[in-house]
């Protein structure tokens, strides 16, 4: 097994992910046994409409990057097979990725980020979000140490 030593993996995420927690719990544990993963929960706003929502959110995003580069999620981002995210993986060993609630990202995190990423042209919930992630950061590893988990 080709362990990549320094690794580090976080996610940010607005919210908490109640609905797929042993799922989510399942992919941690499958990718501690390559990397140090940390899955940061900030607290959803409450506001009267959408883009106060995303405007306080993103205030907590930052501050939680503490002027770190991150990788957002976001429809409109680049798309990526399983292969080429595999890459990037191996390519930022510190890499965070911050996912939006429920009216997704700001421009400004958008705007600011090193790069953003798709999972689908298709929108899901944050917890849906924070699943799929996992579950292709785990196949990440599984393809850059040759495992069979990835076909």
């Amino acid at each position: 097994m080709t362990l990549l030593k320094g690794i580090m993996l976080k996610i940010i995420s607005v919210g908490r992910n109640k609905m797929f927690r042993a799922q989510e719990d399942d992919y941690l544990k499958r990718i501690k046994s390559f990397s140090k993963i940390e899955i940061l929960s900030l607290k959803e706003q409450k506001e009267n409409n959408s883009e106060q929502i995303k405007k306080k959110e993103a205030g907590q995003i930052l501050s939680a990057t503490k002027g770190k580069e991150f990788f957002a999620l976001d429809p409109c981002g680049k798309e990526f097979t399983s292969e080429s995210f595999a890459g990037l993986i191996k390519e930022n060993p510190d890499a965070v990725f911050v996912i939006g609630g429920a009216y997704g990202l700001s421009e400004e995190i958008v705007s600011k980020s090193k790069k953003s990423v798709c999972l689908s042209k298709m929108t899901f919930t944050h917890e849906i979000a924070r699943v799929l992630l996992l579950e292709q950061m785990y196949r990440a590893f599984a393809i850059i140490n040759g495992r069979k988990y990835h076909k």
